[in-house]
């Protein structure tokens, strides 16, 4: 071999390397969010020591601070009881129609979050092969099941259509509808649903914030930089 095809062959070499590197700095972030994915929606994580999200929800040792915010809004342990027992009498109710339903809980506020027929047992659907519009039809299923997702009929029907869309393959539909208290966006309020390529409701991805009474929720919500601040004050704290 002579020396100028060696020096051909290296230069090749390093160029294939270089753009093998470039492709893993780019693919590799889109990799990671795909393994995050749940469901219809991805879990943000903190990867930072010392800095991992918090959660008040999800804090045992907050239950007594809880149960305050809970008191200056009128509620007590009896209403949360309550609106817990709405949930199951829903899931009965549902499970009537759907035989095979199963409901999973989220771990925060312990609402009924994945609703879908367990595929385990075969195939079905919640509603029969339509051509109505996708939000429509989720509309339609969350009025009929108001004690499953903690609405009332007034807040189902204030929910905002989000996304509407079909996959490019046109076998699978998602509809998002978003949660607004007073034209302010709810955190994480939002329902999400699959359809298949004939419009049959398939799943609902469900974190309506349930048991509120939209009239009696306070408009003033603070100055964000101030909530900043004090947050950054309890950092390790």
């Amino acid at each position: 071999m002579s020396f100028s095809n060696f020096e051909s062959g290296r230069g090749a070499f390093l160029a294939l390397f270089v753009l093998a590197m470039i492709t893993a700095i780019f693919a590799l972030p889109f990799q990671l969010r795909t393994n995050a994915a749940k469901g219809f929606y991805f879990k943000t994580v903190s990867h930072e020591k010392g800095l991992e999200n918090y959660d008040i929800r999800t804090d045992k040792a907050a239950y007594e601070k809880i149960a305050a915010y809970r008191t200056v809004m009128g509620k007590d342990a009896v209403a949360v009881a309550d609106a817990r027992d709405a949930f199951v009498r829903g899931e009965n109710e549902l499970k009537k129609r759907v035989p095979t339903l199963k409901i999973e809980y989220n771990d925060d506020i312990r609402i009924p979050e994945i609703i879908a027929p367990d595929v385990q047992q075969g195939k079905a659907f919640f509603t029969g092969r339509s051509s109505q519009k996708r939000s429509d039809i989720l509309i339609d299923f969350l009025n009929e099941n108001t004690d499953l997702v903690g609405a009332r009929g007034e807040q189902i029907s204030q929910l905002k259509v989000a996304a509407d869309y079909t996959n490019p393959d046109g076998n699978l539909s998602f509809v998002e509808l978003n949660q607004e208290i007073n034209g302010v966006p709810v955190f994480r309020g939002e329902v999400k649903a699959g359809f298949t390529k004939s419009g049959e409701l398939f799943r609902v991805v469900n974190n309506f914030a349930p048991g509120l009474d939209y009239s009696s929720i306070s408009k003033d919500f603070g100055d964000p930089a101030a909530a900043v601040s004090h947050a950054y004050r309890h950092i390790n704290a």
